[in-house]
């Protein structure tokens, strides 16, 4: 898979805030992790009473993960319904401020096309069966 097949257009919004970023879509990450800051910039963070850490497929590499995020999500331009909560990590690299895994790739139905990743379908739905 080429690079810009693992990226996607995300908009973020919570109160009244709104931004606009391109994401790392990645099938490897258990999590969806968001940076602190952009955490913050949003007034969507949300402390946990007890931190802990997430490995990292570097060989020393872990994320302290210090909260939640709670915002309303535009993914590829398709509403996610009741939005997301991603995990905030306090060390994400200054690279990267948004992190979809595998826990959203499945939730929100998401391929991967040559265009980018896309839901199959839109609306997204949800199921509970």
């Amino acid at each position: 898979m080429k690079p810009e097949q693992s990226v996607a257009d995300v908009e973020l919004k919570s109160a009244e805030k709104l931004v606009r970023l391109k994401v790392l879509v990645d099938t490897g990450a258990g999590r969806s992790v968001i940076s602190k800051e952009l955490s913050e910039k949003l007034g969507g963070f949300i402390s946990l009473k007890k931190p802990y850490e997430l490995r990292t497929a570097n060989e020393e590499g872990r994320l302290k993960i210090i909260g939640r995020c709670m915002v309303d999500v535009m993914f590829q331009g398709v509403e996610v319904p009741g939005g997301a909560v991603f995990e905030v990590a306090e060390n994400l690299r200054k690279d990267v401020e948004l992190i979809i895994g595998r826990p959203e790739i499945e939730a929100w139905d998401i391929v991967f096309t040559p265009k980018g990743p896309q839901p199959r379908k839109t609306p997204i739905e949800f199921e509970i069966l």
